[in-house]
């Protein structure tokens, strides 16, 4: 019994690892109180309008890295796996943010945005081929 409430305890610990902050805090930047005004299926070509839509394709992108890293997460049955596992994203998303950042570094602006952007969608677009590949999706 001891060992079942530990389990109970310790899953939604495991479960909630993968909630991105970078998501959220992208979603409340200053520029994305504009973004009800944007048709991103039909814009003028200009900077800030490319980069609320990269946002809003992140955020889009990272809820669907959020739900395929859960159905890794599920079909591992090892403890120590699914320990190493969210040990692993953790360690991806802090990567992620980084590389980010360093590719950007040199614009300025809504450049630095759209390239800072433009790298997280690349990189989680490539992170959920690699999740699903480990779910057989």
């Amino acid at each position: 019994m001891k060992h079942l409430l530990i389990i109970l305890f310790c899953t939604p610990i495991l479960l909630k690892s993968q909630i991105s902050t970078d998501s959220e805090r992208l979603s409340k930047m200053e520029y994305m109180k504009l973004s009800s005004k944007i048709n991103c299926d039909s814009t003028t070509g200009s900077n800030l309008e490319h980069k609320i839509c990269l946002n809003l394709n992140f955020q889009k992108l990272d809820s669907t890295l959020n739900s395929s890293y859960l159905k890794v997460l599920n079909v591992i049955e090892s403890d120590s796996l699914k320990t190493l596992f969210v040990q692993g994203q953790k360690q991806w998303l802090k990567n992620r943010h980084t590389q980010s950042v360093i590719r950007s570094e040199i614009y300025r602006g809504h450049l630095l945005g759209i390239k800072y952007l433009s790298f997280m969608v690349l990189t989680t677009q490539n992170r959920i081929e690699e999740l699903k590949s480990l779910t057989l999706d």
